[in-house]
């Protein structure tokens, strides 16, 4: 799975991801979600950028995430 240019995790790591993101409290930071998935900023950034991109988490502002309701 390509997140971006420089990151490739195992497949079905964005449903994992978006899995372990839904069970913090609601919203949350970036480094909240890369210490509840044991990552470092490096690859927590895209990942929520992808989780984004694909409708799993939306941004709510400079600092906040929320993850969004399964479809």
């Amino acid at each position: 799975l390509r997140i971006d240019r420089h990151i490739v995790l195992l497949p079905g790591a964005d449903a994992e991801a978006a899995a372990v993101l839904a069970e913090l409290e609601q919203p949350f930071t970036t480094s909240q979600a890369r210490r509840a998935l044991d990552t470092t900023r490096r690859v927590a950034v895209p990942l929520l950028e992808y989780l984004d991109r694909h409708g799993r988490t939306e941004r709510l502002d400079g600092t906040l995430r929320r993850c969004r309701e399964p479809r």
